[in-house]
């Protein structure tokens, strides 16, 4: 279905101080980036009308002075932005729905902005006390509306999913919607490795029904220590066909869907607009500079997590893991240093380019993995998730377990208010106007 993301807490904010209007019908104007890939609306500004650009306005109705429209259809044509045209109905219970009025008047305006607005599909959003709806101006087809932050919170209706027996510990947990909303979201785990393996064990217990597991590698013996779901026939075969027929041996119910490819690519990197929640599980410094633009840009929540055993002299001296949000609100990979410019650039070479590269040298010495470490961090990114999308009131957003001391400690970084990537002076929220740091798709042997 076709989506709206609001940044948090832009939609609460502007919600609440539209239906404070004693009574009274209010419109709001925002402007989006539509991204056609993914059918998303990308909202990067939205505010209150102000009040001398009603031409008339009470409980049951407000109408728009025509200079106001002119206004808003000429910075939707000047910038190429979407118009979501916003109003209230303060007095409707439950989910409010479009009135009569609203379809004659959407019908005229969207006549109005085919002709003077930019040429991309617009909305008409409706807000009432307990929620909203929302639709393609001047028709049927609807369009849910999601806040993305701290939370992932979606602010129209949730489809009324029959709950399942094995799922009822679960439901005692954090209720029957969070259960629904688990089971509603599209999540994409990024690397079927150690980590991404338990990830998608675990979503598969969670009742999660809409699963993509994306990674490009093949089964080693190296990795049958820690790799989740996997036999020793299973060598030689790919990572996501494994993690595909344990989650569906689990949950006979999901639909997954197994990419043997790398997500740095520039095709694959398309598709990370379409998910509702990732998971990222990679160990390359690449694929997570992707994701973390992309989580920002295209407003799409991100938990990255990463273990690190450190060998020195034959003994163990650190055991690391750390479990860090991704998401309006929340400092960025890049603000929190965790990136490395040089491995980036490195990791983004094709094998030809890496064999001609003077300061690419020797292979990548394998890491020391342990399957009950994996599980630990992995199992600390989940319950984040949960935190973020159900009433389970699990706070932290960024967490570092030391393994020798058996500490978890919730740490604390700035967002830097200039940052390239969370910040306005940056990508965020910019969606398909900003090009993301992949890896050109190659066609007939040439990079584009």
């Amino acid at each position: 279905m076709s989506r709206v993301r609001f940044p948090a807490p832009l939609y609460s904010h502007l919600a609440s101080r539209l239906l404070d209007a004693n009574g009274l019908e209010s419109c709001a104007i925002a402007y989006a980036h539509h991204d056609g890939h993914s059918d998303t609306w990308i909202v990067a500004d939205a505010s209150p009308v102000p009040e001398d650009a009603y031409e008339r306005r009470d409980r049951l109705s407000a109408v728009l002075k025509p200079s106001f429209l002119v206004e808003v259809a000429n910075r939707s044509r000047v910038t190429g932005m979407a118009v979501i045209a916003i109003h209230t109905h303060p007095a409707s219970p439950g989910y409010t729905c479009f009135s009569s009025t609203d379809n004659a008047g959407e019908t005229e305006l969207s006549t109005y902005f085919a002709r003077r607005a930019a040429k991309v599909p617009h909305v008409a959003l409706v807000i009432g006390p307990e929620g909203c709806r929302a639709r393609l101006l001047g028709q049927e087809e609807e369009v849910e509306v999601w806040e993305v932050g701290q939370s992932l919170t979606l602010h129209s209706p949730l489809a009324d999913l029959a709950n399942h027996e094995r799922d009822d510990r679960q439901v005692r947990a954090f209720g029957a919607p969070g259960q629904r909303l688990v089971r509603r979201l599209r999540f994409a785990v990024i690397g079927a490795g150690g980590t991404g393996s338990i990830e998608c064990q675990q979503l598969a217990h969670l009742g999660a029904a809409l699963i993509t597991v994306i990674d490009p590698d093949l089964v080693e013996e190296t990795n049958l220590n820690r790799l989740v779901g996997s036999v020793p026939s299973d060598v030689g075969r790919p990572k996501v066909e494994i993690a595909a027929r344990m989650i569906r041996a689990i949950n006979p119910d999901a639909m997954v869907i197994p990419l043997q490819a790398d997500i740095v690519d520039e095709d694959l990197a398309k598709l990370i607009a379409t998910f509702d929640f990732v998971l990222l599980c990679t160990d390359s410094h690449a694929s997570r500079a992707v994701v973390n633009q992309a989580a920002y840009q295209y407003l799409v929540p991100v938990i990255d997590m990463g273990v690190s055993i450190t060998v020195a002299d034959g003994a163990v001296t650190h055991i690391t893991g750390r479990v860090q949000m991704l998401a309006p609100e929340l400092p960025c990979l890049t603000c929190s240093n965790a990136l490395d410019s040089e491995a980036i650039r490195r990791e983004m070479l094709t094998p030809e380019q890496r064999a001609a590269d003077p300061y690419v040298q020797g292979v990548r010495e394998p890491q020391p993995a342990v399957l009950s470490i994996n599980s630990t961090v992995s199992s600390l990114a989940m319950t984040m998730m949960l935190g973020a999308v159900t009433p389970v009131p699990v706070k932290p957003r960024y967490q570092i377990y030391d393994g020798i001391r058996g500490r978890v400690k919730q740490m604390v970084v700035a967002v830097q208010p200039h940052c390239v990537v969370c910040s306005s002076m940056g990508a965020f929220a910019k969606g398909p106007t900003w090009d993301l740091p992949v890896r050109p798709t190659s066609h007939e042997g040439k990079d584009k």
